[in-house]
Order: structure tokens, then sequence, then C-alpha cells
């Protein structure tokens, strides 16, 4: 039995909701309840983002004393609303054929062992699963040595809060540094570059870090 996520649930309600106004009318207190909680599970579903809880209160405003035919527009709005906060939910995974092109271009010279530190911020949703998707890929190719950890607030954020390579000099790159960035251009991977905090001796570090709120 498949389990529904949250935002499905939402779509669940919002489709139940909708044939309730059809049927009675009269019922519109209850339904304009439930959009109500369907908005609360949106807002939360997206706790970094403002702009939802003014959609909220609007919401709230938009269905005290609403007509039926205004309880279905209203609901229209609110599943235009989670059609869009799902898209922007969407997990970052890293794709098989990007796999594929990093296992091909990271692969270090012959009798060469290359050290990868693989960081992702605590607290963040879904970066556990996308420092995994690297950390298996650069495990399964001969040479490298990989480490994982966790970083419990960040003292400076990648500029576009996705993913920052820390390298010791960014204007002078080993040969472990450009294999790296070369793999992860070619596989189209959207990175920044960053000095690490005190330097490094020990090979580059993938840092990643929480998708900034829209």
């Amino acid at each position: 039995m498949s389990v529904l996520s949250p935002l499905e649930r939402i779509r669940f309600h919002l489709a139940g909701e909708r044939r309730a106004i059809a049927r009675a009318p009269l019922a519109f207190t209850i339904v304009a309840s439930v959009a109500l909680v369907c908005a609360s599970l949106a807002f939360h579903a997206r706790r970094e983002s403002n702009a939802l809880r003014a959609e909220l209160a609007a919401y709230k405003e938009k269905l005290s004393g609403a007509s039926a035919d205004e309880a279905k527009a209203a609901l229209d709005a609110l599943e235009k609303e989670v059609s869009a906060l799902e898209a922007r939910l969407k997990p970052r995974r890293l794709a098989a054929h990007q796999r594929q092109v990093i296992a091909e271009r990271a692969r270090p010279p012959a009798g060469t062992q290359y050290a990868l530190a693989v960081v992702h911020e605590g607290g963040c949703w879904d970066c556990p699963q996308y420092a995994a998707d690297f950390s298996e890929t650069f495990r399964s190719i001969p040479g490298w040595l990989v480490s994982n950890r966790v970083a419990m607030g960040l003292p400076e954020r990648p500029p576009h809060g996705l993913l920052a390579i820390l390298v010791g000099d960014p204007a002078h790159l080993s040969a472990q540094e450009s294999t790296l960035l070369r793999a992860l251009q070619a596989a189209a991977v959207e990175f920044d570059i960053a000095p690490a905090p005190s330097g490094t001796d020990k090979g580059p570090e993938l840092l990643f870090a929480a998708t900034p709120p829209q």
C-alpha cells in the first residue's frame, strides 16, 4: 500500500472539498475549515518562506463569509499554490547520467589516491540524500577516499545556496581539485568555489547547503 506524501494528501483534500461544495453549498463552513487546514499544511511544508504565511492570512480573509462559488475559487487558487510548492520542494538528486559522467571524468592517475570530504548542513531537508548521491558516486571510483560529516551552522553560506567546493586556494588548484571541478562541470552540476576556512592539505570538500527560501 503506497503512502501519500504531505502534498499528495493536500491534493486529495482539495479534490474532496471541491466535490463537497458542488453537493452541499450550505456546508461551506466545514469546507472553509478544511481549506484552511490544507493551507496550514502547505505553510509547514515550506517553513523557510514568509510568503506563504501572508497567503494563508489572505485565504482566511477571503473565506470569511464567502459564498460556495467564492470558496471554490479560493480552493482552485490554493491548488495552484500547492502545485508550485511541489515543484519547489522536489528534492535535489544526482541523476544516473551525471553519476556516469563523474565516474568517467574523475578517475585519479594510476596509483594515486585522492581524499574528498562530503559535508552537509544539519537541518537541511534534502541535503543528506543529495550528499549521499555524491559519496556513493566517488566511492565507486578507484582511488577516491571519501569521508562524511554534518555541519551544524555554516559560518559562510554558498552564494547560490546549493553546493560549494572548498579548496585550499581557488587561484591555484591542486591536481585533485582540478579533476573534481572538471568532472562536476562535465556532469552539469551547479556549484560555487570557495576557499576552505583555514586552508586544506587533505583534499577538497563538497559542502551541501539548504536551498535559500523563495
